[in-house]
C-alpha cells in the first residue's frame, strides 16, 4: 500500500514539473537559438556594411578625379597640351606647377592614398604624378601601372589590383590597392588616358581591425572575378572555393578542412565588389553554448532535486497515509491510544488524525447505539406480538360483557358505553402497529381513555383542546397524550380535598422547521424542586424505577424512534402546576424503524432535550 502511494505521488508531482520544464526548457533553446543566428546576422551585416561605406568614401576620390581629369575641358585641355609640348613658357610653367600642388594637395589631404597618376596618352610619354609632377615614364620606378592601359578598350568602370609599390629603389615596397579608370574625351569610343589611385592596403586592414566583432574572424573583398582586393591576416590563412563565392545567399554554413564556418556576404550596389565575413561555428556559438550548457545543467538540478524533494515528501506523506488507513482499521482503542503510535507528532497532520478519529469514533459509537436501539425495537416487537395473545382474549370478552350488559337492559346504558369505548382503546392498540399515528387518531384514543378515566374517577377535571383543524392528518407518536393526561391527573389532583378539581389544557401546535410540537398544562399539586430534580435524572438515565412510569415510557420510545432528536422539558412549580413539553420532529414512516434510519446522517438540528 505504502509502496503504491508513494509512486503514485511521485508521479503525480514530477510530471506536472517535467511538463513545463521541457516546455520552457523547449521555448528557451529555439528562441535562444533563433536571437543568435540574427543576431550574428545583423552583427555581420553591420560589420560589412560600414566596411562597404568606407570602401566607397575611397572610391568616390576616384569618381572626383574623374570629374577633373576626364570631364573638366580646362584642365584635360591644358594637361593635353602639356603632354604634347616641346617647349614650355612661363604661364605653362605656372600652370604646371598649379596642376603638380592640387594633385599634391589631394594626397596630402587624405591620408589613406599613397599616390596619384593621370596619364594622358602623348608621344613624349609624360604622367603627371601626385609626389613627382610631371615626369617622363621611363624615369618612374613604378612603371606596372602602364600594362593596364588599353588604347582600344572601352571599359568606363573602374577596376582594381593589388600590387607591391615604391618610389625609388632604395626604398621598400608598400603594399597598396590600385583603382583603375579609363579617360574618354566627348565623343571618344576608346580609352585615351587612364588615371591611377594606389590606396594603402594597410589602411583598409587596420579599418577590419576596428570592425572586428569575433576572435579568428576572417573579413576581406573580392571583386567580380573573385579576387580577394584586400583583407585582415586572418583571411590570409582561409582557403575559400566556390563554394563560398558561388553561393548566392547573404548568410550560410560551409565546411572547410572539416570546420564549419557561419559566412556573411554583402554585394555592394554601387562597385563590382563582395564583402565577406567568416567565423567559425565553434567561435560564435562559444558563449551562447556554455550559456545553453549552464541552463541544461541547472534545469537537471533543479530537477534532480525537486525529484529528490518530491519523493522524501512522497515518502513521508506515504508513511503517514499508511498510519492513518492502520488506525482506521483498529475499532477497539481508544484515541488517545492510537495517537500514541501514529509516525507524525504537532504538525497537520496530527490535527487531521485527530479530527478524524473524533468522527470516526464518534460513527462507530452512533451505529453501535443504532444497532443497539434496532435491537431493542425488535425486542419490543417480539414482546408485542407475544402479548397481542391477551389483549385479543380481552377484546373478544369485552365484546361478551357489552352485549350480555344490552341484553339486560335492552338498551345501551353506562355499563355498555364504557365496554364500548374500553374496546375502542384496545382495537386502536392492536389496529395500528406502527410507531407513528395520525393526530386525529391519537386525539380520538385520547378522549376515549377520558371517558373512562370520567367513569372511573371520582375527582373531576376538565380538559380544554387548542389544535388547528389543517393539522390532524400529520404523523406524531403513538400513545404520546394519553401518560401525559394521566401523569397530570394522577398527580396533580389533591384526593384528600373534596373540592379538589383541576383543569387540564392540551395545546398543539406545528413548527415551521417540520416539528410538531405538545404542551400539556395542569394546576395541580405541582412537585417540588428535589423531587423534580430527581425525576429529571432518572428520565435522562432512561430508568423506569419511578412513580412516573408513563413519562418514563414516553421519555424511552421518544429515545429509541427518533434518536434524541427531540425535546421533552419538564417544568413545575408545587402548589401552581405543572407544564409538559414535547416536540418530535413529524414521522412520516409506515414501517417499524423507518422513523430512525434517515436520522442517522442528520446533523443535530438544535432541538434541545430536557428529560
Amino acid at each position: 500500500m505504502n509502496n503504491r502511494i508513494l509512486i503514485k505521488n511521485i508521479l503525480l508531482f514530477v510530471f506536472p514539473l517535467l511538463i513545463p520544464v521541457f516546455i520552457l526548457g523547449s521555448f528557451a533553446i529555439v528562441i535562444t537559438d533563433k536571437y543568435i543566428k540574427e543576431s550574428i546576422t545583423a552583427n555581420n551585416r553591420n560589420v560589412l556594411q560600414q566596411l562597404e561605406q568606407q570602401t566607397n568614401t575611397v572610391l568616390n576620390e576616384m569618381y572626383l578625379l574623374n570629374l577633373d581629369y576626364n570631364w573638366n575641358p580646362d584642365i584635360t585641355l591644358s594637361l593635353r597640351n602639356f603632354f604634347d609640348s616641346e617647349h614650355f613658357n612661363y604661364l605653362d610653367i605656372k600652370m604646371i606647377d598649379y596642376e603638380e600642388g592640387n594633385l599634391r594637395r589631394k594626397e596630402i589631404a587624405t591620408s589613406y592614398i599613397h599616390s596619384m597618376y593621370i596619364y594622358y596618352e602623348n608621344d613624349n610619354d609624360r604622367v603627371l604624378t601626385s609626389r613627382s609632377g610631371f615626369m617622363n615614364i621611363a624615369n618612374m620606378h613604378d612603371d606596372a601601372w602602364l600594362e593596364e592601359y588599353d588604347a582600344k578598350s572601352t571599359n568606363r568602370a573602374i577596376w582594381m589590383k593589388n600590387r607591391q609599390i615604391s618610389q625609388y629603389d632604395f626604398e621598400k615596397e608598400e603594399p597598396v590597392i590600385s583603382i583603375y579608370r579609363n579617360i574618354f574625351n566627348s565623343n571618344a569610343q576608346t580609352s585615351e588616358g587612364l588615371i591611377v589611385l594606389n590606396i594603402y592596403q594597410s589602411y583598409f586592414e587596420n579599418l577590419i581591425s576596428e570592425l572586428n566583432n569575433y576572435h579568428n574572424q576572417s573579413i576581406f573583398v573580392l571583386d567580380k572575378t573573385n579576387t580577394k582586393l584586400y583583407g585582415n591576416s586572418i583571411s590570409e590563412e582561409l582557403a575559400f572555393d566556390e563554394e563560398v563565392t558561388d553561393n548566392p545567399k547573404q548568410t550560410f554554413e560551409v565546411q572547410i578542412n572539416g570546420t564549419s564556418f557561419i559566412v556573411s556576404q554583402l554585394q555592394s550596389d554601387l562597385y563590382p565588389l563582395r564583402y565577406y565575413s567568416m567565423v567559425e561555428n565553434s567561435i560564435i556559438y562559444r558563449v551562447p553554448n556554455q550559456l545553453l550548457f549552464l541552463t541544461v545543467l541547472f534545469v537537471l538540478s533543479s530537477l534532480i532535486l525537486g525529484t529528490a524533494t518530491i519523493y522524501y515528501l512522497s515518502r513521508k506523506n506515504a508513511r503517514h497515509v499508511g498510519d492513518i488507513i492502520k488506525i482506521l482499521n483498529t475499532s477497539d482503542q481508544k484515541e488517545k491510544d492510537l495517537i500514541k503510535h501514529i509516525s507524525f507528532k504537532d504538525n497537520e497532520y496530527q490535527y487531521i488524525v485527530r479530527r478524524i478519529l473524533k468522527h470516526y469514533i464518534a460513527q462507530n459509537e452512533l451505529e453501535k447505539e443504532l444497532n443497539e436501539k434496532k435491537y431493542e425495537l425488535q425486542s419490543a416487537e417480539l414482546l408485542a406480538l407475544q402479548n397481542q395473545i391477551n389483549p385479543h382474549f380481552l377484546s373478544n370478552t369485552l365484546a361478551i360483557i357489552y352485549w350480555r350488559a344490552m341484553a339486560l337492559t335492552g338498551k345501551p346504558n353506562k355499563v355498555t358505553k364504557m365496554v364500548e369505548t374500553l374496546t375502542d382503546i384496545l382495537s386502536f392498540s392492536l389496529r395500528i402497529k406502527h410507531h407513528t399515528v395520525t393526530l386525529e387518531e391519537e386525539m380520538n384514543n385520547t378522549k376515549n381513555y377520558l371517558e373512562i378515566l370520567r367513569v372511573r374517577s371520582d375527582k373531576d377535571f376538565r380538559i380544554t383542546w387548542d389544535y388547528h383543524e389543517d393539522k390532524l392528518s400529520v404523523q406524531v407518536l403513538k400513545f404520546i397524550l394519553q401518560p401525559l393526561i394521566e401523569n397530570s391527573i394522577q398527580h396533580g389532583i389533591d384526593y384528600e380535598s373534596k373540592l379538589s378539581q383541576i383543569d387540564i389544557k392540551i395545546k398543539i401546535r406545528k413548527k415551521e422547521e417540520g416539528v410538531i410540537r405538545f404542551t400539556v398544562i395542569d394546576n395541580g399539586q405541582g412537585i417540588s424542586k428535589s423531587e423534580l430534580s430527581k425525576l429529571r435524572q432518572k428520565l435522562d438515565k432512561d430508568e423506569y424505577a419511578t412513580n412516573h412510569i408513563g413519562l418514563a415510557n414516553i421519555n424511552k420510545r421518544l429515545s429509541l424512534i427518533f434518536n434524541n432528536q427531540f425535546t421533552f422539558i419538564i417544568k413545575s412549580k408545587q402548589l401552581y402546576g405543572t407544564v409538559i413539553t414535547i416536540e418530535h420532529p413529524i414521522g412520516y414512516g409506515e414501517e417499524p424503524g423507518d422513523m430512525v434510519k434517515p436520522l442517522i446522517s442528520q446533523k443535530r438540528n438544535g432541538i434541545k432535550r430536557d428529560g
